[in-house]
């Protein structure tokens, strides 16, 4: 149950607290007062999606804080723990921090959540009613949902759903397997060949970097060695440059021990001198050994060609090349599993149709029943409230073949006047029509699925006089079962409140610096009739005043 509501810098309203008690609280207010601030803030509260737009302006963030009392082994209690949430002595405080620039944090009970948390946790604990999930009851793919739900079904049409999806995924998995098998011996005369072109090449990895290296140097192998040998002329033939530096390394040596600093620089030329010879040398030596052969250069360029050639063809590159070729004798390695997997799944799938036919049989006989139920249920409440010649019918009709929720479509039909055939609620029904049929829905998802708080936004509209002393002592019924809140503009509604919140606003400050701002109270037993008396629209007028008490008396007995 909702105890407790504070909303900070949310919309209009600046800092504004609430207090709920058990039964029907009704919330009243003038148009633009800010009824529909609540409901929007439960939203979010509940796991809705955040925009910085419900921030109110001047703000630099929301904060919406919910409090909820759990019954004893409450699955919601069970959930928060679940995903780490303790609880304190069944009290679960919902936070939820909506700042600009995109920065929004939650919190359950102290710790940090996500918006996923606020919907498993939070979300079962309350069923909001707007405007939107009446216009969800003109949408028939919603329909299936609401009578399983209030058929108790959820359990087993998800047990339904897993058998369904296992079926379904075994028999695509054997269609596959059997068009790959009937390819199979065409693909594997082609794997066969191309795993034997690959192996008759042999390569091995690296060998394409190794033979490119080996191809350009034998290319070259002419200007190698010319290059090398004019190089190593330079250096060490006869008038080279060994021969210019030998009597200068003389002449600083013999200079040497007239000055510390000149013996260092002899000494460096020395070094020079000595490393002129050793690149000489290995010069030389390089330039012997570079062989200019034609015949290699061609038998590597072959290979090197045969090479480039096969990863082009298989994949691109050496790697892929090589990768390739694991593949391709792993999956000739499969083709035997393929089919003893076939045979599995051939021998398998008569009993797993079986099974879901069955499963399917038993949803579609339990939603016929349920259906014929929540019918007479409905009609039982859009009697009440001033449709009491209209018919309504849950049909449920066959596909022809199980899907994911089953073998049966449903759909919600309206006869609102005697003497006309059903047609689809999406074709016929008004605003007022769908406020009626959806409370008749909520009352047998009630009895079928009970949730802690349900609130009504607007569920009134269309509804006046007679109807709306009805529609009164409904939800004050309702309430008698679970927690009720409900925004409505009918005075008869309002005086079968147990509670009564009023929402105002006000403008503060002066004309250059006006603000508005939202506030709600609970109002007392003097208070309330005055509110009526307003909705009745006789401000300041005993007589709708006297009007009020006697209304409040009526609905209140």
């Amino acid at each position: 149950m909702l105890t407790a509501l504070h909303l900070r810098d949310f919309a209009i309203a600046e800092d504004l607290e609430l207090t709920f008690g058990p039964g029907l609280t009704v919330i009243t207010g003038e148009t633009g007062a800010g009824k529909s601030i609540l409901i929007d803030a439960l939203g979010l509260l509940l796991g809705g999606r955040a925009s910085e737009r419900v921030i109110r302006a001047g703000a630099s963030r929301a904060l919406l804080e919910a409090r909820f009392d759990l019954a004893e082994d409450d699955e919601v209690a069970r959930e928060a723990e679940a995903r780490g949430f303790e609880l304190d002595e069944g009290a679960l405080l919902v936070r939820r921090s909506i700042g600009r620039g995109g920065a929004r944090r939650a919190w359950i009970n102290g710790s940090l959540a996500t918006a996923a948390d606020l919907r498993a946790v939070a979300g079962p604990l309350v069923d909001l009613s707007t405007q939107h999930q009446q216009n969800r009851l003109l949408d028939r793919r919603t329909h299936l949902e609401l009578l399983d739900r209030m058929a108790g079904l959820l359990d087993d049409r998800a047990t339904y759903r897993a058998a369904w999806q296992a079926w379904r995924d075994a028999t695509a998995q054997r269609d596959a397997l059997r068009e790959r098998l009937q390819a199979q011996a065409e693909r594997r005369d082609y794997l066969t060949f191309c795993l034997q072109e690959i192996d008759d090449a042999g390569p091995v990895a690296g060998e394409t970097a190794a033979l490119d290296a080996q191809a350009r140097k034998l290319r070259a192998a002419e200007d190698l060695v010319r290059a090398s040998m004019s190089a190593y002329g330079a250096l060490a033939e006869e008038g080279g440059a060994r021969d210019a530096m030998a009597p200068l390394a003389r002449d600083l040596d013999r200079l040497a021990g007239e000055d510390a600093e000149l013996a260092g620089l002899s000494e460096r030329f020395d070094e020079l001198l000595s490393l002129v010879d050793d690149l000489a040398a290995d010069l030389e030596r390089y330039g012997q050994r570079v062989d200019v052969d034609p015949a290699a250069l061609a038998e590597t360029e072959e290979r090197l060609d045969l090479l480039i050639g096969l990863a082009r063809k298989y994949g691109g590159d050496e790697d892929a090349l090589l990768h390739r070729r694991a593949s391709i004798a792993a999956e000739l390695a499969r083709e035997g599993d393929d089919s003893e997997r076939l045979a599995e799944l051939d021998a398998a799938l008569p009993a797993m149709a079986t099974q879901v036919t069955a499963l399917a049989a038993g949803l579609s006989a339990t939603r016929a029943a349920a259906a014929g139920t929540v019918s007479l249920g409905v009609e039982a409440v859009i009697s009440q409230l001033g449709m009491d010649k209209a018919r309504f019918i849950a049909e449920v009709a066959p596909t022809g073949e199980p899907g994911a929720d089953g073998a049966d479509r449903v759909a919600f039909l309206l006869a609102s006047n005697p003497g006309e055939p059903p047609h689809p609620l999406t074709e016929v029904a008004s605003g007022g029509e769908l406020s009626r049929v959806l409370l008749g829905l909520k009352r047998a998802c009630a009895e079928a699925d009970p949730v802690a708080t349900c609130v009504y936004d607007e569920v009134d509209a269309g509804l006046s006089g007679s109807t709306g002393l009805v529609l009164g002592r409904f939800l004050r019924e309702l309430g008698a079962r679970q927690q009720v809140l409900c925004i409505s503009h009918l005075p008869q509604v309002a005086a079968a409140a147990h509670a009564h919140v009023h929402v105002s606003k006000e403008v503060r400050g002066d004309e250059d610096d006006a603000r508005t701002v939202s506030n709600a109270a609970v109002l007392s037993a003097p208070g309330r009739a005055d509110e009526l008396a307003r909705m009745l629209g006789g401000v300041d007028d005993p007589t709708a005043l006297a009007h009020a008490q006697r209304l409040l008396s009526q609905q209140q007995a």
